[in-house]
């Protein structure tokens, strides 16, 4: 009987807050009936015996003799642990089992994205959701062993465009005069990308989620004064490079960008990538929103950097996901290229 009530009450609330997607109440429900239903079925006998005493009419009797009562609980411990039962298969339940919010999008889910951002929609599924295992904290900090590492100069010092400037001259350049850019250019614009900007706590140039930074900055660089070309992961701790792989890319980074040539003729080309399981463990379902966007401030910040210094940006996000992540050495699962942008000299 506690289960019946159960499914009353938490159907009222759904449909009171319009919670039809709340996967507790569907399944939980679901188990709720049949357990109610089996109840019922198992204790038949009670239950009519308990209906006629209290409903029906009493019997004339000449001599009615004594009879005992019996004491029915109205929520024995029966009932307790099969509403517990019922409560917990439905929790489990509703967080294994795919809902049917597939069929009730406007269209013919065809659309990941749009699929992705219903299903990660905040809701009280989502608040108990915390209970389930969604892995730890990795590190904060990337580093790569028995590497060269390139310390870079002093980014502070430089006097560009100012920021209003900057945001009404911003453009996306793809034309380069292919004069070489300098270590001083490139240590700024990695700061300006994602440098620290205070040590006490490690607060970065770009805002992120719970301050957990998942995006990583690589450099393909191919004409900087003073850097060999090649792969480089940029080492925000100790703000540096740390070469990964040496040697004249241009041609990978094309074909990786889908052939657009001017990828091959910028000084360098930033790509940023996410370790998602940075932000996963906090926020769920919602990581992957946060480090999209995570991804874009960095981007603007490359752009307005650039702009700033007189240089040419542009950003580009059609690429061969895979070409791309195996030129960085990145699984393509637990961290994967995100964005490019490329920047050089005009």
């Amino acid at each position: 009987m506690a289960s019946g009530l159960y499914v009353a009450i938490s159907g009222l609330v759904t449909d009171l807050f319009g919670l039809h997607q709340f996967a507790l109440h569907r399944y939980a429900g679901y188990v709720c009936a049949a357990l109610t239903v089996l109840h019922l079925a198992l204790n038949w006998g009670r239950v009519t015996a308990y209906l006629r005493r209290r409903f029906g009419r009493p019997r004339e009797r000449e001599a009615p003799a004594p009879t005992r009562r019996e004491r029915v609980s109205l929520l024995g411990r029966r009932q307790l642990l099969v509403s517990a039962l019922a409560a917990a298969g439905g929790f489990v339940l509703g967080r294994l089992i795919p809902g049917r919010r597939l069929a009730e999008l406007p269209y013919e889910a065809a659309d990941v994205g749009a699929l992705y951002h219903q299903w990660s929609k905040p809701g009280y599924s989502q608040a108990l959701g915390a209970v389930l295992d969604w892995g730890g904290q990795p590190e904060r900090y990337k580093t790569y062993a028995d590497v060269e590492r390139i310390a870079l100069p002093d980014p502070h010092g430089y006097q560009g465009l100012s920021l209003e400037e900057a945001v009404e001259t911003r453009r996306s350049v793809r034309d380069y005069s292919g004069e070489p850019l300098s270590q001083e250019e490139l240590s700024r614009l990695l700061h300006a990308a994602q440098g620290i900007t205070e040590h006490r706590w490690g607060f970065r140039a770009a805002p992120s989620a719970g301050a957990l930074y998942p995006v990583e900055l690589y450099a393909v660089v191919h004409n900087v004064a003073g850097v060999e070309p090649g792969v480089y992961h940029y080492a925000v701790r100790e703000h540096g490079l740390e070469l990964l792989q040496a040697g004249d890319f241009r041609a990978a980074v094309t074909q990786a960008g889908l052939w657009q040539t001017f990828l091959g003729q910028a000084n360098v080309c930033f790509v940023l990538s996410a370790i998602f399981q940075r932000t996963r463990w906090k926020y769920r379902e919602r990581a992957y929103r946060y480090v999209l966007l995570e991804a874009g401030h960095i981007g603007q910040n490359l752009y307005l950097a650039a702009t700033s210094m007189g240089l040419g940006a542009c950003a580009v996000g059609a690429f061969l996901d895979d070409d791309l992540n195996d030129l960085l050495g990145l699984d393509g699962k637990d961290e994967a290229a995100l964005y490019i942008i490329s920047v050089g000299k005009v």
